[in-house]
């Protein structure tokens, strides 16, 4: 086992390590290095679960951070966090509204462009981690693994822009007598900043 784990390092260190010294020899400015997040938006309703009586889900509202290392100028390296409330109406739940934080780590690419004043930019990002879903009042929550990809344009003005994204977030939801892989949407709107 150490075996298998030493080997797996070591490839691994081999596999980044010309990433990591193209990086350091990227011509890119100094203010292009790293960016972080915040924006705001909605949410949609997952899948609905199957079922008799199964919820509706209700459309809801994500608020999210993040942060982007760039390894080069079109390849990034992202952790965030989404807060997310929707609500599902149903007889065994009620109008039981819901909490859900992500967090993840994603890798983003972005159009070959120069990321100057007055640029539009599109880029895509998958990633995975964990999404914590709470009921609200219930003193209860769990936490399921979680996979996302989506796609989002950014426009630059110097260090500072702004960006639209979409996000699919993939997970199984197991309680209450349901188990079944959902998605939801998050679309969010925000600024960011690159220094």
């Amino acid at each position: 086992m150490l075996r298998f784990i030493a080997c797996s390092i070591a490839t691994l260190t081999l596999a980044v390590a010309p990433v990591a010294l193209h990086a350091q020899e990227d011509e890119r400015p100094a203010s292009d290095r790293y960016t972080v997040a915040g924006a705001f938006g909605g949410l949609s309703g997952p899948a609905r679960l199957n079922g008799a009586g199964a919820p509706d889900w209700r459309q809801g509202w994500a608020g999210s951070v993040d942060g982007t290392y760039w390894l080069g100028k079109n390849v990034g390296l992202r952790a965030g966090s989404t807060l997310a409330q929707d609500r599902a109406r149903s007889a065994t739940l009620g109008g039981q509204m819901f909490n859900k934080i992500t967090y993840d780590a994603d890798v983003v690419l972005r159009a070959p462009r120069h990321a100057g004043e007055g640029t539009v930019i599109p880029y895509v990002v998958a990633g995975a981690g964990g999404i914590t879903i709470h009921p609200i009042g219930s003193g209860s929550s769990w936490t399921k693994a979680a996979g996302n990809a989506g796609a989002g344009l950014e426009y630059r003005f110097a260090r500072w822009g702004l960006r639209a994204e979409a996000r699919d977030y993939l997970y199984q939801f197991d309680r209450y007598g349901y188990r079944q892989t959902q998605n939801q949407v998050a679309w969010q709107g925000g600024l960011t900043l690159s220094f």
